[in-house]
Formats: C-alpha cells, sequence, structure tokens
C-alpha cells in the first residue's frame, strides 16, 4: 500500500494502524521536514520523497514495487493533485482520498485518477480496511 500522509495526524495514524495489522506501506513525503516528523511518530518504514531532492529538477521519484491501493490525505488541493497524478501513474487499482474539506472537490479529485473520495472530519478511515 501507498500512502501519502500529507502531514496529518490522520494520516499518520492509518499508516501506524496499517503497520500494526502486518501490511507493508510505503509512505510519499514532499519535503525532508515531513519525512523528520513521519520518523518520529511511526519510526523506521518506508519512506519516498516525492522528488529525490530539493534541486529545480522536478522529475517524480520512482518506485520498484508493485501498488494495488493508494490512500492520499488531503494537505491542500495542489499537492493533493500532485499526489493524486503520480500515484495514479504507478497503476493503483484503487485509489481514496481522504479529505476534511466540505469544498466540492470530489470532481476534481476523481478527474485525476481517484477511485474514491472519502470525507471525514475525524481522519479516521478504519472502515476500509
Amino acid at each position: 500500500m501507498l500512502v501519502s500522509t500529507g502531514q496529518s495526524s490522520a494520516g499518520m495514524e492509518f499508516v501506524r494502524l496499517l503497520l500494526k495489522r502486518g501490511m507493508e506501506v510505503i509512505v510519499l513525503v514532499h519535503n525532508a521536514e515531513e519525512e523528520q516528523q513521519l520518523t518520529e511518530f511511526i519510526g523506521k518504514l518506508s519512506v519516498y520523497r516525492l522528488y529525490p531532492s530539493d534541486s529545480a529538477d522536478k522529475t517524480p521519484v520512482a518506485i520498484d514495487c508493485a501498488v494495488k491501493h493508494a490512500f492520499v490525505f488531503e494537505r491542500n488541493l495542489p499537492e493533493c493533485c500532485q499526489d493524486i497524478q503520480l500515484c495514479h501513474s504507478w497503476c493503483p487499482q484503487r485509489l481514496y482520498v481522504v479529505t476534511s474539506s466540505l469544498n466540492p472537490v470530489q470532481l476534481v479529485y476523481r478527474g485525476l485518477g481517484a477511485s474514491y473520495v472519502i470525507h471525514s472530519r475525524s481522519g479516521d478511515i478504519s472502515f476500509v480496511l
């Protein structure tokens, strides 16, 4: 499974739940700060930065494993759209976007490749497992 937490506590809790259940998880982060926050909260796990370095080259990172399910936790619209496009390019069978926003973004996210858009104020989406 691939998870983009978007620096949300709900996303990090979801990663922790997946690890507790013995699932393999790859976490997508945007920068070193997000990576550090995640490793402090959860510990050692597979983390990929969206872009390998902070250079001007904006070529997305490539992963070397099959992704069947992806979860993107919305932080803001541009980053979420970027994460959806990248996750969709890795061909997940199901791509979930978790948002606490009441704005009508469902059509935008679905147009970019999201299979499901989950509106959750608390961010608890353990029911999808």
